[in-house]
């Protein structure tokens, strides 16, 4: 456990599975997630009041989403396929087995913006873009405004032109304008028709409305039902982009290793059981890989943020006392890459969680899945505050990594000499290279009828 200074607070870093279990275990009243997140987003300014103050969005995608995503599979795995053609495949020409280099970061983000929006827009607004624009660049434009507000006198921050200009940006974006105009068009439908009409569409809109109508009034709910939406965008697009550009460049980089095994298993899951849910829990060797890039990469280097709301604030088991309005977090990459928990730790191994789930049995088998959350494995978080959104996210990773593995051969870009391409710091945040080219040729032997 140790204190470390940031530019404007400082910020205690918790190690060790004793700690890590404390603080998932703290009750809200003494660490609090929300207001962590508040003030680190400064969410008030950056997404709106509500997204800090009614946070019923995060029930909706932790149980409503989830519960879902068994029926809207079949639309997820659409997504993935149809945004790969058009992003990969067009690069080639028709029905051409020559090898063509695609911008990996580029192409991925491409991938994950339309897939995240066909389950919370759904057709024709997720494939829209001005729309599609407009999330791909939400994340990145809340956290520059969130680290200038940062900076501000609290008295000074609702008044600074550059919040107001942030926040014109993207209120009066087109995107923001196309999003608005089929969530009201959606809502008079619900009013005219309700929501048990057997042709109301099974997504995040539909989702929000029924929680929102009952808390806001006609006037205000496709407001807050849009802002719900934007902070899909928010949490969803970029975090899933850098995981599976990660993932890409570990297949790219010893494909000799990696592709057939893996291919393998997804053309047997596939023959027994379609492109289905099921399928994807008989790929044990994909759900190894991606929890292991997660592992290895992550996207932090502090996890599990909570601030000290308790005025008597709150004392760890080894008597280390933080007092109110601290903010405490979990050592993320650390953890993931500490000799005490990983054999090799700073090593890559794509199999290391499949080979420990093929030893053993029962839990010990289920607690190496990737949306298994422990002290030792905190890409998700841990305890009650984990990611409401990781089935989904873990989900979406798989299908795109199954997906590619079946229907391309890849190798990385000529400028990589073989190496997978390096992440870089940006403060705590860790960023895949975003400018690295893999090449990509589509298989003509997959003999599978899918």
């Amino acid at each position: 456990m140790f204190r470390v200074p940031f530019l404007d607070h400082w910020e205690v870093v918790v190690t060790g599975k004793k700690f890590i279990n404390e603080l998932a275990q703290a009750h809200d009243d003494d660490l609090s997630v929300t207001d962590a997140v508040a003030d680190v987003l400064q969410t008030e300014f950056t997404m709106g009041a509500s997204i800090k103050y009614d946070q019923y969005h995060v029930g909706v995608i932790g149980s409503t989403m989830t519960r879902n995503l068994v029926a809207r599979f079949d639309d997820v795995y659409d997504e993935i396929a149809c945004a790969c053609e058009d992003v990969i495949h067009d690069r080639t020409k028709e029905d051409s087995a020559e090898w063509v280099s695609v911008p990996v970061f580029d192409a991925v983000i491409r991938i994950i913006a339309r897939t995240g929006n066909r389950l919370f827009v759904g057709l024709p607004l997720c494939r829209n873009s001005e729309y599609l624009r407009l999330s791909r660049n939400w994340a990145i434009d809340v956290f520059i405004g969130a680290f200038f507000i940062n900076f501000m006198p609290w008295i000074l921050k609702p008044l600074r032109q550059s919040i107001v200009a942030f926040r014109r940006r993207h209120f009066k974006h087109p995107g923001k304008d196309e999003l608005k105009k089929t969530v009201k068009e959606r809502v008079l439908l619900d009013r005219e028709f309700g929501v048990e009409r057997p042709d109301r569409p099974n997504d995040a809109i539909s989702w929000f409305y029924d929680a929102a109508s009952l808390r806001y009034t006609p006037e205000t709910v496709v407001d807050e039902i849009v802002q719900r939406i934007m902070f899909l965008n928010f949490s969803a697009i970029h975090t899933s982009a850098h995981a599976l550009t990660n993932i890409l460049y570990h297949l790219a980089e010893h494909p000799e290793i990696y592709l057939q095994p893996l291919r393998n298993e997804v053309e047997g899951a596939i023959a027994k059981l379609g492109w289905t849910k099921a399928a994807l829990r008989e790929m044990v060797k994909v759900d190894s890989f991606v929890r292991e890039s997660e592992r290895f990469n992550g996207l932090s280097s502090l996890i599990m943020t909570r601030k000290v709301v308790n005025p008597k604030g709150f004392t760890f088991s080894n008597g280390v006392h933080l007092p109110e309005d601290t903010i405490v977090s979990v050592a993320n990459y650390a953890t993931h890459h500490d000799e005490e928990n990983y054999t090799d730790a700073n090593a890559f191994d794509g199999f290391r969680f499949s080979e420990i789930r093929e030893a053993a049995e029962g839990f010990d088998a289920i607690r190496h899945q990737f949306v298994h959350t422990t002290p030792e494995y905190v890409t998700f978080g841990h305890g009650r505050h984990s990611c409401p959104g990781e089935f989904f996210a873990a989900n979406e990773l798989k299908v795109a990594l199954a997906h590619i593995v079946l229907y391309y051969d890849v190798k990385l870009g000529d400028g990589c000499n073989g190496v997978k391409p390096e992440n870089s710091w940006l403060s705590i945040a860790l960023i895949p290279d975003k400018r690295a080219h893999m090449w990509f040729r589509k298989r003509k032997d997959v003999e599978i009828d899918l």
